[in-house]
């Protein structure tokens, strides 16, 4: 095994009982050890197992890594298209393929590869919330071994995905808009473990000094995507302007957002009062409509507020 390299993948985008046409491996004390040999599948019954030891992630070898996307690609279409696959698989499938995504983007936010995967995750989002009514809640809010950052971004994604169609936002802006959703946050993903911490620190006890740190994470992986000619202008605007408000008090002090831009914006505010604070959709709710009045528009937050009333979110 010496001198290979291996990338994690997502055990919920391998499923049990299908054929995988690459080596799947595990990472045991240690080393990687081949667990599916190509042209063979997973017992339901071994899977089942590896899920309640709480295994999260097989390995591929890097020269997979093609195999892998297509295996998938196929996987989830035939997933999402099926009449016979209940809403929560469909749900964890889809999740499953944001999740590995995101850790991909994490660790090389400018990697063409996990950019196009992190896009076909975003459309893949916008067709299980506009074909399935009951899936939003299968996705937001669900219990994750995917880091905070991570599930918050997926949480965005599916919210920001709905109320935009709601507000009656174009398919083509919902679709960059999903796309920049998920990766809102990649920026906080670069910064070193102690930093990090700010993310999960509510905005109030930001201190002087906090918020210069954490800003940066809307302003330097933007840079950086910047000079990606496969990346849309739309997505870097959308996350270089997720912590913008009307009031014109974020990082880049802009006054004026997009419908798109505010969304994402409000969306981001929303579930990070959830996280940071650590209290229920519903207080969030009430906290938000007194601490971002001004922020946002008002017709915009009492829609949020109706919208989660909607779905059964609050």
């Amino acid at each position: 095994m010496s001198g290979k390299s291996y990338t994690p993948v997502r055990i919920t985008t391998i499923k049990a009982e299908r054929t995988v046409p690459f080596s799947v491996y595990i990472h045991f004390k240690e080393q990687y050890l081949e667990y599916v040999k190509p042209g063979m599948s997973i017992e339901k019954d071994k899977y089942k197992k590896l899920r309640r030891q709480k295994i999260t992630k097989f390995y591929i070898l890097d020269e997979h890594e093609g195999s892998y996307q297509q295996f998938l690609d196929s996987f989830l279409e035939q997933t999402l298209n099926s009449e016979t696959a209940s809403v929560e698989e469909k749900a964890e499938a889809v999740t499953g393929q944001s999740e590995t995504a995101l850790d991909r983007m994490g660790d090389d936010p400018g990697n063409e590869t996990n950019f196009d995967m992190t896009r076909k995750a975003a459309k893949n989002l916008q067709k299980l919330i506009f074909e399935n009514p009951e899936a939003l809640s299968r996705v937001f809010g669900q219990d994750s071994d995917a880091s905070p950052i991570i599930q918050h971004s997926i949480n965005v994604a599916v919210l920001a995905i709905k109320f935009a169609q709601r507000k009656k936002i174009s398919e083509e802006d919902i679709d960059w808009l999903s796309t920049a959703a998920l990766m809102h946050d990649i920026g906080v993903m670069q910064f070193e473990k102690d930093d990090q911490q700010l993310f999960n620190k509510p905005k109030a006890e930001l201190t002087p000094a906090d918020k210069i740190k954490y800003y940066e994470h809307c302003k330097g992986v933007v840079q950086l995507l910047a000079e990606r000619p496969y990346i849309n202008a739309q997505v870097i605007e959308l996350i270089e302007s997720h912590e913008e408000n009307l009031q014109g008090s974020g990082p880049l002090k802009k006054a004026k957002l997009t419908p798109a831009q505010e969304i994402l914006s409000l969306v981001n505010a929303y579930d990070k009062k959830i996280l940071t604070k650590e209290i229920t959709p519903a207080a969030a709710i009430k906290e938000l409509m007194i601490d971002e009045l001004g922020n946002y528009n008002l017709e915009l937050l009492n829609d949020f507020k109706a919208f989660l009333k909607e779905q059964k979110v609050i």
